[in-house]
């Protein structure tokens, strides 16, 4: 039995998020699709690195599954690149041992968030970006920045993704994060051990309240300690989130 590794990219707006859902087209079912057919046998994925919301993009999303099949890495990404929907590709196939797991075996994670930071929206960006209007201080953006980066209890800044699904522990290792301004673009780089579910939107959502001068950057330590969502910003939307790079 091979344990096959496989890049994904894909342009999450015309798909319900990753994960497989009843009566809703995602991701994992398009790939599933694709790989039955490629193998001429249901096929399912052993594991993704994530499960991508409605609306969020990938540039390097990661999944394994195990298969008996002889084909070369080479011919299995032409032909499922010929059978996915356009908006998927697989940019990268593997072959990894056997005890690989697209999620358990992940060392960080990298999100990138887009802002376009223009009074006029631009329609092209509409599902690539959070159009943000008012001018934004990326000084003071910045200065809060610092305060989250480390080793923290992150359950401000985490949703409850359903009932009986809460994680073991909120704390998390936030290894870096950026802010840069690239034209009317702000981007935002996160990446960390692990993240809660909607973290890097409920981030977005608290340092723009910093950058609009909603909030100060010390705020961001106070909501921090106290541990409460329900005190923090609501979070950005989702079209603004890409998973940039899985590391192993």
């Amino acid at each position: 039995m091979r344990n096959i590794k496989l890049t994904l990219e894909y342009d999450g707006a015309s798909f319900y998020g990753f994960q497989k859902q009843p009566h809703h087209i995602s991701i994992q079912e398009s790939l599933e699709k694709a790989l039955s057919k490629l193998l001429n046998r249901k096929t399912k994925i052993a594991a993704a690195s994530g499960r991508t919301d409605t609306g969020v993009h990938a540039h390097g999303q990661v999944v394994n599954f195990k298969t008996q099949s002889l084909r070369e890495l080479a011919e299995m990404q032409r032909a499922l690149n010929g059978i996915l929907p356009a908006e998927i590709a697989v940019t990268a196939v593997d072959e990894v041992a056997p005890d690989f797991h697209a999620r358990y075996s992940a060392v960080s994670k990298i999100y990138e968030y887009s802002i376009w930071n223009e009074p006029v929206r631009s329609p092209l960006r509409k599902y690539r970006s959070y159009h943000v209007p008012q001018p934004l201080n990326l000084v003071a953006m910045r200065r809060a920045a610092r305060l989250l980066v480390g080793r923290h209890d992150f359950r401000s800044f985490g949703n409850a993704r359903g009932k009986g699904s809460e994680p073991k522990s909120t704390v998390r290792t936030l290894k870096r994060l950026e802010i840069r301004r690239v034209g009317e673009l702000v981007r935002l780089r996160f990446e960390a051990d692990g993240f809660l579910y909607q973290m890097v939107r409920n981030l977005v959502g608290a340092l723009v309240a910093v950058g609009r001068g909603k909030l100060n950057p010390g705020d961001i330590r106070a909501l921090l300690r106290s541990k409460d969502r329900r005190k923090a910003p609501a979070g950005s939307p989702a079209e603004g989130l890409a998973l940039v790079k899985v590391k192993y």
